[in-house]
């Protein structure tokens, strides 16, 4: 059968502008990889004992991965809605071919970009996500993340900055406890003598996160100030009820200081003060059914990345956290980290990284320490200390000395003695 050939072009370009129409976006991140442990078996990862972040490079043994969907529904003007979705797959060691992982539906939500003329710029949204999230990248560290099931209205331009406001929510699982009424018969067979029975029930807690922030406030040339609120309030079911001693609220207070320009690079500092049962995560979190989580907590962290040369771009962290708690099961965590990078080409370089963590027990005085070395050569979409997809071979070897807690050192990976070596092959991307 003969087509025209205009009439065929004509039906081709249709299908592509069809499909172009309806595009979707994909983003996400993901690594993965193979490695050896000098002591053998699979590949170890290294953190402090009793700490909750690591130093990354060459420190990664798992393969995870983040795929985000997202479509624009909507388009009018300025006027916009874009859906958007996050499935991670993750928790996965490079063991086997077939690894079967149960996947987590970390973002669902829909975002109204200038829904109101009298607020240009701002952002209605809800659904669960991401949301504003602020890290450390050399360890992973989250340290202000609210993130969950939420709403919000965010970027509302005040004319000296712009402010957010959200409530998001975190779950407890039986953190509470009820009292069913049940009936049972004492005869069974007869049915008879019909009894009220009370049983006690475990009830789930909800803590509801309120976070303020006020954002792109001009401090100097190239500076920024961002300022935040995060209070938590724990409630349950009518018929559940908290423990007496339980701290239900807490609140955690941030101000960070962004000096763009800075050698080539950045500079990012901030403070953070949380209080009860928003001292359990440390970044946003709460857990308002504990009372072990009553006290305080202090952060400090000093982060950015500088180019020390045309050649050579170095990321580094600072960070101070003490909580004190009134049971005295708190602590304290010393960390610093620096990873040089030294650029070959455009797509290959040479990196290294120390990492030194220190963690401190409140009741006894004792430390737990970790340091943590790792030379890597790469090769990577672009010359950026940010670029990917990147292809690193790696050699990392970590030395700890364990003061207390000592038990728990097979938990955290590797073998008890005071040292070890590892060395693989990693892909990372972003995108």
């Amino acid at each position: 059968m003969n087509i025209n050939k205009s009439v065929l072009a004509t039906l081709i370009s249709g299908a592509l502008l069809s499909t172009s129409a309806l595009a979707v976006d994909f983003h996400g991140y993901a690594r993965s990889g193979i490695g050896w442990t000098s002591g053998g078996g699979e590949q170890s990862a290294f953190s402090v004992n009793g700490g909750g972040s690591k130093y990354r490079l060459g420190n990664e043994s798992d393969t995870y991965a983040e795929l985000k969907l997202g479509q624009e529904l909507f388009k009018s003007g300025e006027k916009s809605i874009y859906f958007d979705t996050n499935v991670a797959y993750g928790g996965t060691l490079h063991n086997n071919d077939w690894t079967a992982t149960s996947p987590a539906l970390r973002e669902l939500n829909v975002q109204f970009k200038n829904f109101a003329d009298s607020l240009p710029g701002a952002t209605l949204w809800a659904g669960k996500r991401f949301y504003q999230r602020h890290d450390v990248h050399m360890n992973d560290f989250y340290y202000w993340d609210i993130s969950g099931p939420g709403a919000g209205l965010e970027n509302v331009d005040l004319g000296f900055g712009k402010l957010s406001l959200a409530v998001t929510r975190d779950t407890e699982a039986g953190g509470a406890y009820g009292y069913l009424d049940t009936y049972e018969y004492t005869d069974p067979d007869t049915y008879q003598k019909k009894q009220k029975v009370v049983k006690k029930d475990k009830s789930d807690v909800y803590n509801d996160i309120f976070d303020i922030r006020l954002a792109n406030l001009n401090t100097n040339k190239d500076g920024s100030l961002e300022l935040g609120v995060t209070f938590g309030n724990a409630h349950t079911k009518k018929d559940a009820k908290l423990d007496k001693d339980a701290t239900k609220r807490g609140y955690m207070v941030t101000i960070e200081h962004t000096q763009g320009n800075f050698f080539g690079g950045f500079n990012k500092f901030t403070a953070q003060y949380a209080k009860d049962s928003m001292t359990s995560w440390n970044n946003g979190h709460a857990q308002g059914s504990l009372s072990s989580n009553r006290g305080d907590m202090l952060r400090l962290i000093n982060q950015g990345v500088v180019a020390a040369s045309d050649k050579v771009e170095v990321m580094y962290a600072l960070i101070y956290e003490k909580t004190n708690l009134k049971n005295k099961q708190g602590k304290t965590w010393y960390s610093a980290g620096i990873r040089p990078m030294y650029k070959w080409n455009d797509t290959m370089s040479t990196l290294a990284e120390v990492g030194y963590d220190v963690i401190k027990d409140q009741a006894t005085g004792k430390k737990n320490s970790l340091t943590k070395y790792t030379l890597a050569q790469q090769w990577q979409a672009g010359s950026s200390i940010w670029a990917r997809p990147a292809i690193r071979v790696f050699g990392t070897y970590a030395h700890w000395n364990d003061k207390f807690n000592t038990a728990n050192r097979t938990n955290a990976g590797y073998k008890a003695k005071d040292g070890e070596f590892i060395g693989g092959v990693q892909f990372e991307a972003w995108w």
